[in-house]
């Protein structure tokens, strides 16, 4: 069967094309895999750009740990549910929410530019860990070389503001407008739908907007007038990296947005553990599971049983039973 691309990955591939520096390539990788149809003849495809992807992420990490050519001082490794990158100007709070949810070590201070490099740290909701990573301020509709790549890369966005500022509306506006420049658009969407207009090289990002500083006099007048005055669709929750007000909302609806699910493994005779989920995409099936406990003995699997959603407790399921949030699930192989 032929691979007839679309005209969003006939794009992406243009995007990869012209990207100069390694993060970049990398997200245009992985728009590309995104985009190329889904069906038996792109198949092998389909396993060429996973293999770029591949390689291109281990060189990306290998330059970063042995110093070898220019180093990214924005390029973080993916790690547990997600990663949700955080935009944002100077001094509106971005540094004291990674400080308030993760063990990071970042550097909180009244001046701005605090923050010169990417800062991961890790955050939860509930037992799901979540990536945070701090970013610098971008100024003026600026940013620092390579910041755009990270962004790119990042699972969702996580724009923040400062309720308490004159410039309330600029800080929400100037740094999409620099998405914009570079054809991204947030969306509080869980899932992207690619626009059918081959004239349009937008691409879609999931994002949110955390209010920040929201304990402050008068922030609670000024989140009502911001969300009136901007008539935008994106999600806006009030939050406080002072008191922790409105945090555990926000961890809560990154992790709806990042569309993912947590599975627990259980050993034959065995309690199910129920410290360390799986994290598999929404719509992902035992056999997926599998691949994340041994990527070689999942093609081995010769049977599962399930304990949640839609089944009886210690039902056995097909490797493409599709699971729910919070299932346990025996792996037999």
């Amino acid at each position: 069967m032929p691979v007839n691309q679309s005209p969003e990955y006939t794009k992406a591939e243009l995007r990869y094309r012209a990207a100069t520096t390694p993060a970049d390539k990398l997200a245009g990788l992985e728009e590309m895999l995104r985009m190329v149809p889904k069906h038996k003849g792109s198949e092998k495809l389909q396993s060429q750009l996973k293999q770029k992807i591949k390689a291109a992420r281990e060189d990306m990490q290998h330059k970063k740990k042995h110093g070898g050519g220019h180093r990214d001082l924005f390029a973080v490794s993916k790690q547990g549910a997600g990663q949700v990158t955080l935009l944002g100007a100077a001094n509106v709070g971005k540094s004291a929410i990674v400080q308030a949810l993760t063990d990071a070590k970042v550097e909180v201070a009244d001046f701005p530019f605090s923050t010169h490099a990417a800062v991961p740290g890790m955050a939860h909701h509930e037992d799901a860990p979540i990536q945070l990573v701090d970013m610098p301020p971008v100024m003026d509709g600026h940013a620092q070389p390579g910041m755009m790549g990270a962004y790119r890369l990042a699972d969702i966005i996580l724009l923040v503001v400062d309720l308490s500022a004159i410039d309330l509306l600029d800080q929400f506006e100037q740094p999409l407008a620099l998405l914009a420049e570079r054809h991204l658009r947030l969306v509080s969407q869980a899932v992207l739908k690619p626009t059918t207009d081959p004239d349009d090289e937008t691409v879609l990002l999931r994002g949110l907007v955390a209010a920040n500083k929201c304990d402050t006099p008068g922030a609670m007048d000024n989140f009502e007038g911001m969300k009136e005055l901007l008539d935008s669709d994106l999600t806006m929750l009030p939050v406080s990296a002072e008191t922790d007000e409105g945090l555990d909302k926000l961890t809560a609806t990154i992790y709806d947005l990042l569309h993912v699910i947590r599975v627990y493994s259980k050993k034959p005779g065995k309690p199910p553990d129920l410290t360390m989920p799986f994290i598999v995409p929404k719509g992902g099936t035992v056999h997926d599971v599998a691949e994340l406990v041994h990527r070689e003995l999942a093609q081995k699997l010769k049977t599962a049983r399930a304990w949640g959603t839609g089944v009886h407790d210690g039902q056995q399921v097909h490797q493409t039973h599709v699971l729910s949030d919070k299932d346990v699930i025996e792996l037999h192989f």
